[in-house]
């Protein structure tokens, strides 16, 4: 194994993406400006996943094959493996612009931050054209520390927590000793909710560089996948509260509480409208989550009035 300096490692997991996969390695691969590794993580695919890999003769290639434990399993993976001092992670089936890795790596390094978050387009790429862009309302292009991030995005109700748009330090993550949380779905959240605790630098741009496909054939979409997702929720929910109740994060408990209820709505969407199991969704909630928690997150009339609407909905089952 090559014992060179490597800038950025990229770990993407996929499950049965044999479909997409084959051209998005061709593109990242055709990257010559810096160095770079592509940790790609095999969760146990059965499709031609496994084929697709081994037409690739790149030594930049690094392939982690495992039974199928899930996507966070597989990011972990990935990043255990990691040698690059900076950290991308992508999914499968999405695409970007040409020069989205050498620009994140010098961006973040050109302002020695610990965090870069870039901007992203919903399904198509639009030069040009902000309306379907991911985020609208983020501190743009200066340095900001992670707890007056927080604070801002729970302030606007935009929280651009997707992984695809960041670039993080790996001395940042060895810090805070960051994994994701198994699960689902939605563990997103909190791992940028925990980049954004360890109050390190963050620099959020304004130009989009990735563009976000949402694939209704996704497991995500799939029926037999909507109580976990809600199960996923009832986790966060939980963890956003912990942090909050810990003094070490008195300037974010605020916001980290009305974040929390804001999760609650999603979840309460999600077991309203897609839920079979309510009665087991219900009784996890009741388990993990506490009523009282969530009213320390109302800061509007519309808040309570959704946070009645729960708990009578939650109390009369």
């Amino acid at each position: 194994m090559s014992t060179a300096k490597i800038d950025v490692s990229i770990v993407i997991p996929v499950y049965n993406g044999g479909d997409t996969l084959g051209p998005m390695i061709e593109k990242i691969l055709r990257e010559k400006r810096i160095n770079l590794e592509v940790i790609i993580v095999n969760d146990g695919s059965t499709d031609n996943t496994a084929e697709i890999l081994q037409t690739f003769n790149d030594p930049r290639l690094i392939v982690v094959h495992q039974t199928n434990q899930g996507v966070y399993a597989a990011r972990n993976a990935g990043i255990a493996v990691r040698r690059g001092d900076w950290l991308i992670l992508l999914d499968a089936d999405d695409d970007f612009t040409d020069d989205m890795i050498v620009d994140r790596f010098r961006q973040a390094n050109l302002h020695d931050v610990d965090v870069y978050i870039a901007n992203g387009w919903r399904n198509e790429q639009r030069e040009g054209d902000f309306s379907n862009t991911i985020h609208h309302h983020q501190p743009y292009n200066k340095t900001i520390k992670g707890f007056s991030w927080i604070n801002h995005v729970v302030g606007v109700r935009e929280w651009p927590h997707y992984l695809w748009l960041q670039i993080v330090r790996s001395e940042y993550i060895n810090q805070l000793q960051l994994t994701f949380q198994l699960g689902s779905s939605h563990k997103d959240i909190l791992w940028t909710t925990e980049l954004a605790l360890g109050n390190g630098r963050f620099y959020i741009s304004d130009k989009p560089d990735y563009v976000y496909c949402d694939n209704h054939n996704s497991i995500t979409h799939s029926k037999k996948y909507f109580d976990s997702r809600t199960l996923s929720y009832i986790g966060v929910i939980s963890q956003l509260i912990r942090w909050a109740n810990e003094s070490r994060y008195h300037e974010v408990k605020r916001a980290l509480l009305i974040h929390s209820l804001e999760e609650a709505r999603h979840f309460f969407g999600m077991y309203r409208k897609k839920t079979k199991d309510k009665p087991y969704a219900r009784a996890q909630f009741f388990q993990h989550i506490r009523f009282v928690d969530l009213l320390k997150g109302v800061n509007s009339g519309r808040k309570m009035w959704f946070l009645l609407r729960l708990y009578m909905a939650f109390v009369r089952s």
